[in-house]
């Protein structure tokens, strides 16, 4: 059985807790249209993070390699991301039944090397966490998976920081739209090399987007 890529017939019901260990840090369930289908949110750190490896970095070229925004991204690549987010940061992972299906991992946002701090002179870096990694699989996009990820990640990370900042391909509005609806606005731009899908080179343009966590 396969924790990180959905099949297309829908899954639901209740978590089957002896199949796997979940970790105790247990966040937010919320129930969706169907009178089975419940969305649950875990949280992610460096401790529990090695159980779900493997279907973590099955998710993340899924979200990323294919569909309308699709790129190339090598899966040592994926392992090298996810392991250095996870390694100094943590965040939470969401279920439908035994399914994984969406991860969002922040870390401190003075790892981020290409953070423009010249241009964010309002943004303290030593007080500000850097959601890095926003990703639901396709099957189970447009159903608040991502919203209610980030209001449990935003209300944890509340405690320790000021701040919040994102980046986005500006190109996917669906994105840049939730993170604006959640309160989050444009601060900065940066441009990046990638691959597409087809293995050619582009310029990614990206848009940095902060919000304020803490009065």
């Amino acid at each position: 059985m396969s924790l990180g890529h959905c099949p297309h017939e829908r899954r639901t019901g209740t978590f089957r807790a002896g199949e796997f260990s979940f970790p105790a840090g247990y966040l937010k369930q919320l129930r969706m249209e169907g009178p089975t289908e419940v969305i649950r949110i875990y949280e992610l750190d460096e401790f529990n993070y090695p159980k779900f490896r493997s279907k973590l970095i099955d998710l993340y070229l899924h979200a990323f390699t294919t569909g309308e925004y699709a790129q190339y991204i090598a899966p040592e690549t994926v392992e090298v991301t996810l392991d250095g987010v996870l390694r100094d940061g943590s965040g939470c992972m969401a279920f439908v039944g035994d399914w994984l299906v969406g991860l969002l991992a922040s870390l401190p946002l003075r790892r981020d090397p290409d953070f423009p701090v010249e241009e964010c002179p309002g943004i303290p870096v030593g007080q500000t966490v850097y959601i890095a990694e926003v990703m639901v699989h396709a099957d189970y996009r447009g159903r608040g998976i991502a919203s209610r990820m980030m209001e449990c990640l935003l209300r944890k990370v509340s405690e320790d920081y000021s701040y919040a900042v994102i980046r986005v391909w500006e190109k996917n509005r669906p994105a840049v739209e939730l993170y604006k609806k959640l309160g989050f606005v444009p601060i900065a731009g940066i441009s990046q090399k990638k691959l597409n899908a087809d293995g050619e080179e582009f310029e990614m343009k990206k848009v940095y987007l902060g919000k304020k966590v803490k009065n």
